[in-house]
C-alpha cells in the first residue's frame, strides 16, 4: 500500500499553464453572456500590500481576486469561482467549488459533487450552460451533471442569481455558466502545463490515476490561437449502506401471539371486531424491507476541450470550441436483504406510530400453525418471509460532446454584433441487473428499531450461511438508453446610445432545439419465473461474502448479519436459463403445466432473460425554444441600471407508444403482480406556450467601495423532459400496486422574483455581502402520488403534476478578508465564510394536503467556512461546508416524504511551491468521514446511513 502512494506522489508532468485574464466588464462573451473584468491595478488597502517584496497576488488570491471582479462590475448579482491558473481550480470537482458560493449546495453521488441546489431549489431549476450555451445531458431530464466535467479544463464559473434579458431562460433558482479557456485572453507564446497525481479513498483502499495537461499558442501579435486541454481519471471507491426502501403507511396484517405460539386458530369465520389473533391494525408506519449493502465501483473520466481564435481584422473576430466528455461508471453492489409483507407478528410501535419491532413468520411457525395458510385469506394471506443475497449490477456508460462557432463583429464605432452557432449531444447505456438468489425463512426473521443504535437490527435469520438450502427467485435483466441532442443559434447586437441615461442598447434573437429520448428493454415478461423459491442453485455457483469493517462509526453495526453470499449474475441467468431448471414442476403447476411455462419463456425473444424493447414505457420529446429580447442599459453619476423583456416561444412535442394493461396475475406462492398488455399504438401529444419575462436591475454607488444593488424579474422553468413524456410503467405487489410516467401538457413553472443586496469592497480581495431575495411561485410541479383504480385494482401512481404555488424567501452573508496588513508569517492569511437562510412555504394541488411537505432541496440553514495561507510559495485552504436537514423528495419511497439529515463535511488542501515551474499537493475531501443519513419525516424512520469515506488527492503540478 505505502509503495503504491510513494509512486503517485512522486509522479510528474512536465507541461505548464498560461495565466488567463478576464474580459472587460463592459464586453460580452463569445456567446452572449455577460462577464466582468478584472481590475488593472488593486485597490484599497491591499494596493499598498501588493508593492511588498513578499506579497505577490498570485495562486489562491489570485483566484479570490478574479471572483470579486466579477462579482464587482457585473450588471446583475453575481457570484463566481476562478481558476488560480488555467487547468488549476480551486477543487477537483466543480460542484464542490460552487458549495463554497453563497446559497448554493450540492447533492454527491459515491462521495463526489454531482447536482447543485441555489437558494433552496434543486438541480431541475436551475440552468447550467456551458460557454453560455445549453449542453446535452446523459439524465433523463435536464439536470446537469457536474460529474462528468474534470475542473482541470475549467476557467471560471459565474453563478447569475439575478436575470438579464440575454440570458437563457430557464433557471428560477439560478443560471449558471462554466466557462472554458481562450487563447487570446492568455499570454503569448507557447505554454504547456500539467498534473500526474493519484486518487486514494480509504473505503476501497486503493489508489486511481489523475492526470491532466493543458497547452496553448498564441502569436506575438495576439492575433491567432489555439488552447487544448485534457484529463484522464479512473477512481476506484467503495460505499457502505443500510437502506430501507420506504415505510408503508397504513392498516397492516398482524398475527397477534408471540412467535413461539403453536396452533393458532385462523379465526376467518369470526367478524373481523371479535378476531383475536388475526386482526388488522390501525394505520403504522411500516419498514418495506431492511438491505445491508456494499457497493464497489470504478469512475473512469476522459474530458477533451479545445479553443481556436482568429483575430481576422480589427473588426472581426472568430472562435471555434469544443468539449468532449466521457465518463463511465461501473457499479456492482453485494447485499444481504429481507423483504417484510403482511402477516407481521408482535408488532410492537413507537408513539408517532413508527413500527419499532416485529417477526416475520418462518416455515417452522407455520408448521406449528397450518390454520394460518387457508387459502380464504386470498390477497392477506400469510407468507413466508425471505432472507435473500442479491447482486445488483449498474452501468452509466456515457458520451458528451458540444462544439460551437462564434463570429464577433464591430460593426461600427456604435454598433456591435456577434453570431454564434453550437451543437450538443449526449448518450448514455445503462445495463443493469437485479438477480436474487435466496431462501424461505424457516425460523421467523426478527425486526428491531431502537434509539440506541443507529442500524436496525435483523436476528434469528436462521441458516443463511447454508449454500444448500439456496433457492432461484427474481432475475432482472434491463438496458437503458438515453440520447439527447440539440442545436443552438444566438444573434445578439448592442448599440452605443449615449443619450442623457441612456448608455446603450442590447437586442438579439435565439433559437434552439432539443430532443430527448430514452428506450428501455428487459425481461419484465419473466422476472418471477422462479418467485417462489423452490428451484434450487447448485452451491458451486455461490461464494462466501463478508461485510468486514462495515459502517464501523454507527452502533449496531455489531449487530448486523456480516456473513452472507455472492455470485455472477451471468452464472445464475445460464443455469436458471436451462430447459430442464425451467421445466421443473413449481408454484402449484403440475407438471405438464410448468412444460407449458416453459415453452413459454423459452419462445420469447432472446429466451427467458433476453432483452425485449417496452415500447409504452418511451420517452421521445421534442422541444423547439424560439426567444427574442430587448435590453436598456443606464446610468447616471452613480447609478447604473438595465430594464428589458424577453419573449420565449417553446413548442413541445411528445410521441411515444401506449399499451393497456389487458390483464394482471398472482402466480401460486408468491405476491408480485405481474402483468400482460395490449398491442402498442403510437401517441403523439403536442403542446405550446408563450411567456413574457420582464427584468430590471439597479446598482447605486454610496461610495467606490460600498453598492446597493436591487433587482425584479419574471423568470419559468420548463418541465425538466423526463416529466413530459408519453410513457406508463407499472410494478409491485399485492399489497403495494405502483404506477407512473410522464405528463405532456405540463406547464412551465412561473416565479416572480425580487432581489436586495447590499456589498462592501474593503480591498480588491476582501468583501462583505447582505443580500435578501423572496421569489413568488405559480404553477409550480412536483411528482405527486395519487391512488387511482384500473385493472380492478388500486395503483399509487407518481407522476409530476402542476398546481403548486407557493413561496421562498431568504437572507445571505458572504465575505472574505485577506490579512495582508499583519507582519511577517501572519500576512498569509485569509478567511472566508457565508451563511444562508431560507425560508418557504407551500399550497400544494388536489390529493396532497395530506403531506406537510416543503420544497425538495430546500435547507433552511447552509454555511460554509474557509481559512487559507498562502505565503513562502505555500498554499493551503481548509473548509467545512454545513447544511441543515432538507427534503429529498415529498413524495418518495412508499409514497412518503424522504429527507436528509444535517450534514457537514471538512476538505483540506495544501500545495508547495518548489520553484517557480514545480509544484507538489494533497487534498483531503470528506477527512472527518462523515456518513449520510436519510429518513421519511421522522427521524428514527430511517431510509439510509451510507459512509463513502474519505478521499485524497496527491501529486504534482509542472509549467514551463
Amino acid at each position: 500500500m505505502k509503495a503504491h502512494l510513494l509512486a503517485g506522489a512522486t509522479a510528474l508532468a512536465f507541461l505548464a499553464a498560461p495565466a488567463t485574464a478576464q474580459s472587460n466588464a463592459n464586453s460580452v462573451a463569445a456567446t452572449g453572456t455577460p462577464q466582468a473584468d478584472t481590475p488593472a491595478e488593486p485597490q484599497g488597502p491591499s494596493e499598498a500590500a501588493s508593492t511588498d517584496e513578499d506579497i505577490v497576488v498570485t495562486g489562491i488570491r489570485s483566484s479570490l481576486r478574479s471572483s470579486v471582479a466579477t462579482k464587482r462590475n457585473a450588471d446583475n448579482i453575481v457570484d463566481s469561482i476562478s481558476a488560480e491558473d488555467t487547468g488549476k481550480f480551486p477543487d477537483n470537482n466543480v460542484a464542490e467549488s460552487l458549495q463554497r458560493i453563497t446559497g448554493v449546495a450540492i447533492d454527491r453521488s459515491g462521495g463526489e459533487g454531482q447536482f447543485i441546489t441555489v437558494r433552496g431549489l434543486g438541480p431541475e431549476f436551475n440552468t447550467v450552460l456551458v460557454n453560455g450555451r445549453i449542453m446535452a445531458t446523459d439524465n433523463d431530464g435536464r439536470e446537469f451533471s457536474f460529474d462528468v466535467l474534470s475542473s482541470n479544463m475549467i476557467q471560471r464559473t459565474d453563478v447569475y442569481k439575478s436575470s438579464l434579458p440575454q440570458l437563457q431562460e430557464g433557471g428560477i433558482g439560478a443560471t449558471v455558466n462554466v466557462v472554458t479557456a481562450r487563447p487570446l485572453d492568455g499570454k503569448s507564446g507557447f505554454h504547456l502545463s500539467a498534473a500526474a497525481g493519484g486518487i486514494y479513498d480509504t473505503l476501497a483502499d486503493k489508489v486511481s490515476p489523475d492526470l491532466s495537461a493543458v497547452t496553448s499558442w498564441t502569436n506575438d501579435d495576439k492575433t491567432f490561437g489555439v488552447v487544448l486541454s485534457g484529463s484522464y481519471t479512473n477512481r476506484k471507491s467503495q460505499n457502505d449502506n443500510v437502506n430501507i426502501g420506504g415505510w408503508i403507511l397504513g392498516p397492516q396484517g398482524i398475527i397477534n401471539a408471540p412467535e413461539t405460539a403453536s396452533n393458532l386458530p385462523n379465526q376467518l369465520d369470526l367478524p373481523v371486531a371479535n378476531r383475536t389473533i388475526l386482526i388488522n391494525s390501525g394505520d403504522i408506519h411500516t419498514p418495506r424491507d431492511l438491505n445491508f449493502n456494499r457497493e464497489a465501483n470504478t469512475r473512469e473520466r476522459i474530458n477533451l476541450a479545445g479553443a481556436i481564435q482568429s483575430q481576422i481584422n480589427d473588426k472581426l473576430l472568430l472562435t471555434v470550441d469544443g468539449l468532449y466528455s466521457r465518463f463511465n461508471v461501473s457499479q456492482k453492489t453485494r447485499r444481504f436483504g429481507l423483504f417484510f409483507t403482511p402477516r407481521f407478528i408482535g408488532v410492537q410501535t413507537d408513539a408517532n406510530g413508527t413500527v419499532t419491532g416485529f417477526n416475520r413468520p418462518g416455515s417452522q411457525f407455520l408448521a406449528r400453525n397450518p390454520a394460518l395458510t387457508d387459502s380464504r385469506l386470498s390477497d392477506d394471506r400469510v407468507t413466508l418471509s425471505q432472507n435473500d443475497n442479491i447482486v445488483y449490477t449498474y452501468n452509466r456508460n456515457t458520451e458528451s460532446y458540444q462544439f460551437g462557432t462564434n463570429l464577433a463583429w464591430d460593426a461600427t464605432d456604435r454598433l456591435k454584433l456577434k453570431f454564434d452557432a453550437s451543437a450538443t449531444q449526449a448518450t448514455r447505456e445503462q445495463p443493469h441487473q437485479f438477480v436474487v438468489v435466496g431462501t424461505l425463512a424457516q425460523t421467523s426473521p426478527r425486526f428491531d428499531l431502537t434509539p440506541d443504535n443507529d442500524i436496525p437490527t435483523a436476528s434469528n435469520l436462521g441458516p443463511i450461511t447454508d449454500p444448500n438450502i439456496l433457492r432461484a427467485h427474481y432475475a432482472l435483466n434491463q438496458l437503458v438508453e438515453v440520447k439527447d441532442k440539440g442545436i443552438e443559434f444566438h444573434a445578439d447586437g448592442d448599440w452605443k446610445a449615449e443619450y442623457g441615461p441612456l448608455k446603450s442598447l442590447g437586442f438579439g434573437a435565439a433559437y434552439n432545439q432539443r430532443r430527448k429520448t430514452r428506450d428501455i428493454a428487459d425481461n419484465s415478461d419473466s422476472v418471477c419465473t422462479y418467485c417462489g423459491y423452490e428451484v434450487g442453485i447448485p452451491a458451486n455457483l455461490v461464494q462466501a461474502y463478508e461485510l468486514d469493517g462495515y459502517l464501523s462509526k454507527a452502533s449496531g453495526s455489531n449487530l448486523i448479519p456480516r456473513n452472507f453470499f455472492t455470485f455472477n449474475p451471468a452464472d445464475i441467468f445460464a443455469y436458471i436459463s436451462q430447459p430442464s431448471i425451467l421445466a421443473v414442476p413449481r408454484q402449484g403447476r403440475t407438471a405438464a403445466e410448468q412444460a407449458a411455462e416453459a415453452t413459454r419463456v423459452q419462445a420469447l425473444d432472446g429466451g427467458p432473460y433476453g432483452l425485449r424493447n417496452r415500447p409504452g414505457q418511451r420517452l421521445d420529446v421534442q422541444e423547439k425554444v424560439l426567444a427574442g429580447y430587448l435590453n436598456a442599459n443606464l446610468g447616471g453619476d452613480q447609478w447604473s441600471g438595465n430594464v428589458g423583456v424577453r419573449v420565449v416561444n417553446t413548442k413541445v412535442t411528445s410521441r411515444g407508444f401506449g399499451q393497456p394493461v389487458v390483464s394482471i396475475t398472482v402466480n401460486p406462492g408468491d405476491d408480485n403482480l405481474n402483468f400482460n398488455f395490449g398491442p402498442a399504438q403510437a401517441i403523439r401529444i403536442d403542446n405550446e406556450y408563450t411567456n413574457v419575462l420582464p427584468s430590471a436591475n439597479f446598482k447605486y454607488e454610496f461610495t467606490p467601495r460600498i453598492f446597493l444593488r436591487a433587482a425584479v424579474s419574471k423568470t419559468v422553468t420548463r418541465p425538466t423532459l423526463t416529466s413530459l413524456g408519453t410513457d406508463n410503467s407499472y410494478s409491485g405487489r399485492i399489497t403495494n400496486a405502483t404506477s407512473g410516467g410522464g405528463n405532456p401538457l405540463l406547464k412551465p413553472f412561473k416565479s416572480t422574483n425580487y432581489d436586495l443586496s447590499l456589498e462592501y469592497y474593503l480591498t480588491d480581495i476582501s468583501y462583505l455581502s447582505l443580500a435578501g431575495f423572496m421569489k413568488d411561485f405559480s404553477d409550480f410541479s412536483e411528482s405527486q402520488t395519487l391512488p387511482v383504480q384500473f385493472a380492478g385494482r388500486q395503483f399509487l401512481d407518481t407522476r409530476t403534476r402542476n398546481g403548486q404555488s407557493g413561496r421562498i424567501a431568504g437572507v445571505e452573508i458572504g465575505g472574505q478578508y485577506t490579512l495582508d496588513r499583519l507582519p511577517g508569517v501572519l500576512s498569509g492569511f485569509g478567511v472566508a465564510g457565508n451563511y444562508t437562510y431560507v425560508t418557504s412555504s407551500v399550497e400544494r394541488g388536489a390529493g396532497a394536503s395530506a403531506l406537510d411537505c416543503g420544497y425538495n432541496g430546500l435547507s433552511p440553514h447552509s454555511a460554509n467556512g474557509s481559512v487559507f495561507y498562502e505565503k513562502f510559495g505555500i498554499q493551503a485552504r481548509g473548509s467545512y461546508n454545513w447544511r441543515s436537514s432538507f427534503q429529498r423528495a415529498c413524495f418518495g419511497a412508499a409514497s412518503r416524504p424522504e429527507n436528509r439529515e444535517a450534514y457537514g463535511q471538512f476538505d483540506a488542501s495544501i500545495a508547495y511551491d518548489i520553484d517557480e515551474r514545480f509544484q507538489v499537493y494533497v487534498q483531503g475531501v470528506n477527512i472527518t468521514n462523515q456518513y449520510v443519513r436519510d429518513y421519511s419525516l421522522r427521524e428514527e424512520r430511517l431510509l439510509l446511513l451510507q459512509n463513502t469515506g474519505a478521499r485524497y488527492l496527491f501529486g504534482a503540478r509542472a509549467r514551463f
